[in-house]
């Protein structure tokens, strides 16, 4: 009779292990903050279409692993300045139409780097190190 516990009591560990797990991967993903799929849309989520564009503007790329605000409107020329905070990020505009500016792929922490964009267009940009931080910068 004691050998026909023991499984039970084997496979019982590996449940409570199991969903252990899984409590903890519902914590961590929702203090990420995001959308539960890696996103970031929010607050900061979408830009209305009839907003004006910006000569400049700061977008910052935070600790929670979101860009903030996660999309701007520049007008052609306009700069946007990626403030990255204590938390290294990378930015890549993966996919970009013509005229994209250069990604900055180094993985950077407290700096500021400036970005020109000098062509009309949508420009979705990422951080390759958090996967799912993305934001778009339009350009009009």
């Amino acid at each position: 009779m004691r050998i026909a516990l023991r499984p039970l009591v084997h496979l019982r560990s590996t449940y409570d292990h199991v969903r252990g797990l899984a409590v903890a991967a519902a914590f961590f993903a929702a203090a990420c903050g995001g959308d539960g799929y890696g996103g970031s849309a929010g607050p900061t989520g979408p830009v209305d279409p009839g907003t004006p564009p910006v000569a400049a503007a700061t977008v910052q790329a935070t600790p929670a692993e979101r860009f903030t605000p996660q999309s701007i409107v520049l007008a052609v020329g306009g700069t946007t300045t990626f403030e990255f905070g204590s938390l290294g990020h990378n930015l890549f505009f993966d996919n970009a139409p013509t005229g994209a500016p250069a990604n900055i792929t180094a993985v950077t922490s407290n700096q500021s780097v400036a970005r020109t964009f000098t062509t009309a267009g949508t420009y979705v940009y990422n951080c390759h190190v958090h996967p799912g931080m993305t934001g778009t910068v339009f350009v009009r």
